[in-house]
């Protein structure tokens, strides 16, 4: 299991409409809001990955940046080997958005 904390910015004309789009998404919980901030905690769910649900994050076209700014893979997640080793990670964002799982 993943669980990522990371900060989500916007212009706050668009943070509505991206606050509803983020609620929508998998494992996601919204720890705190103001303006165009966002503090978001996802984590591995049936639906998506957390790294998976953090890279469609960042594709969203009202999204400046994201910031991932805490990560924690338990002893339940996959080893290394298994998971195509230590770099299996590094993918494009778009690949990454669009992995099943």
């Amino acid at each position: 299991m993943s669980i990522l904390g990371i900060i989500v910015r916007t212009r706050p004309e668009h943070a509505g409409a991206l606050q509803q789009t983020l609620t929508a998404l998998p494992g996601l919980d919204i720890a705190a809001a103001d303006g165009g901030r966002f503090v978001i905690v996802v984590e591995d769910s049936t639906e998506a990955t957390a790294a998976a649900t953090m890279a469609q994050i960042t594709q969203h076209p009202q999204v400046l940046n994201t910031s991932l700014v805490y990560e924690y893979s338990g002893p339940d997640a996959p080893a290394a080997t298994e998971a195509g080793g230590f770099q299996a990670w590094r993918r494009d964002l778009a690949a990454e958005s669009r992995s099943p799982s």
